[in-house]
């Protein structure tokens, strides 16, 4: 079959991207971790990932990641405002960035929180995952443990 794309047709791609997939797959790791839904994000991970947070804290399980947090926040929200991806040694990273919302250990609320994410997405799963956030500077200012 030759098709002559200089006839002035539209020519419509179905094909997903492998970018398109990954933002997919983080979004549905965000999604898991917001229901607390452990089991179905580590499913989306490689066995072994590296989560590294803000100050250098690493975890090997998505449940210690969380006992952490539990132990600095009662509540976080996130809001995802951008997905952008790149080529990455081994697949591709993903970046996620956007604002935090929720209460301290102590009760103290706290908004507008920047954050952003860095996913290593290697065949299709969760490589790893570093995230920065203003979460520190915030507990500072208000006096929060």
């Amino acid at each position: 079959m030759t098709l002559n794309l200089g006839d002035g047709r539209i020519v419509v791609g179905s094909a997903r991207t492998e970018r398109a997939d990954a933002i997919d797959l983080v979004r549905g790791w965000l999604d898991a971790m917001a229901r607390r839904d452990f089991g179905a994000a580590a499913s989306m991970m490689v066995a072994g990932a590296r989560v590294v947070i803000s100050g250098g804290h690493e975890f090997r399980t998505l449940e210690d990641f969380a006992a952490f947090s539990a132990g600095r926040y009662t509540t976080l929200r996130k809001q995802a405002d951008a997905f952008e991806t790149c080529e990455a040694p081994g697949g591709i990273a993903v970046y996620v960035r956007g604002t935090a919302s929720g209460a301290f250990v102590d009760g103290k609320e706290f908004t507008g929180a920047r954050w952003v994410d860095r996913f290593q997405v290697t065949q299709g799963r969760i490589a790893g995952l570093e995230t920065w956030s203003d979460l520190a500077e915030l507990r500072l200012a208000l006096g929060a443990p």
